[in-house]
């Protein structure tokens, strides 16, 4: 393995500028967590009709009315989360070449300060745009997202989804066992899905093994058209695709099929993936799904609530200038049980 030259922009060379591809990939948050709402409190409420299969009540025509309850509506109420991402950008930076720029410099020390300052609040941003897609993740697997950091104690926010649209399977059922059929059980899943929100799940997010086993389903083979081949209905690709964030498959039944791969560090400097291998979700636009934003806790915003609220001061001795960017965000899934997820085998890559 090479060692990195600490030389490199002091050499009369500049082959290229290297971005970082490992950028927030924002596929579950821009899929199904499209609205944004913002509040003025702390708290943010989102109202949702609750729904109930009822049916207009048989009554003699020769006796009064039956009185029947009004259709009711619940508001759940959640406080979001508090993210403050402070920083102290290298006070030298200003009087050095900034990366790309021509060897000998052209820019000024106010220039490039500007521009350092740019590079600090783009990664900011995406930093900050990861933990809502892992928000996301974590609303889309177990219908809860835990939140826990410096000042106050773990929170688990539960959204309460039915016990039913969160499954494990263990042993001889899960995908790739004798007699497991992939096709049925998503058959199944879907009318669970069904029952227990009214809503349709029309995408299917799967992770690297359990696409692997899906198309090897005898069922999807055989009722599959493969691109290129004419006719009509599925048409799924079943060639090598890879791509950062989600790859999109093609279409099968109502679903459109996606392969998702991301990742994050966690606390412990360990990088994880956004959904681990081995589990499935479904879900559709019936999620309603929301990214919401609660007030900025500083009188310099006027309190208001803002999806990125960045600012910046210099202190005078040492002077340092300093970065500070806040929000208060949640990632709501507002007709929860409109999702389900399923860990379904044992995850090759992670």
């Amino acid at each position: 393995m090479s060692t990195p030259n600490p030389f490199i922009y002091d050499t009369n060379v500049l082959i290229q500028v290297v971005p970082n591809l490992k950028r927030a990939q924002k596929f579950l948050l821009d899929s199904f967590f499209p609205n944004i709402v913002t509040a003025d409190s702390e708290f943010v409420s989102i109202d949702v009709d609750v729904g109930k299969r009822r049916m207009s009540p048989f009554v003699s025509p020769l006796v009064e009315g039956k009185l029947v309850e009004q259709r009711r509506y619940q508001t759940n109420v959640f406080k979001p989360a508090y993210i403050k991402d402070k920083r102290a950008p290298d006070l030298r930076k200003p009087v050095r070449r900034m990366i790309g720029e021509r060897i000998g410099g052209d820019m000024t020390g106010a220039e490039r300060e500007m521009a350092n300052l740019e590079f600090e609040m783009t990664d900011q941003i995406d930093i900050l745009d990861r933990r809502l897609e892992w928000m996301a993740s974590q609303a889309l697997q177990t219908g809860t997202v835990t939140i826990a950091g410096d000042g106050f104690p773990s929170v688990l926010v539960d959204f309460g989804r039915a016990s039913a649209l969160t499954v494990a399977l263990a042993g001889g059922a899960q995908w790739g066992q004798a007699g497991v059929s992939p096709s049925t059980l998503i058959e199944d899943w879907g009318h669970i899905l069904l029952k227990e929100s009214g809503g349709v799940a029309t995408d299917i997010v799967f992770t690297t093994t359990p696409w692997t086993l899906f198309i090897q389903d005898p069922v999807v083979k055989q009722t599959m058209w493969y691109p290129g081949q004419g006719g009509a209905g599925n048409v799924v690709n079943v060639g090598a695709q890879i791509q950062r964030g989600a790859q999109f498959k093609g279409r099968w039944g109502q679903y459109n099929l996606w392969v998702y791969n991301d990742w994050y560090v966690d606390d412990n400097n360990v990088e994880q993936p956004m959904l681990p291998d081995g589990m499935i979700v479904m879900t559709g636009a019936d999620l309603l799904g929301t990214r919401a934003f609660g007030q900025i806790l500083d009188p310099a915003f006027n309190y208001q609530a803002l999806p990125y609220a960045p600012k910046t001061w210099v202190e005078n001795d040492p002077p340092q200038r300093m970065l500070l960017m806040q929000s208060s965000p949640i990632v709501i899934p507002s007709r929860v049980n409109a999702s389900f997820a399923a860990s379904v085998c044992a995850g090759v890559v992670s």
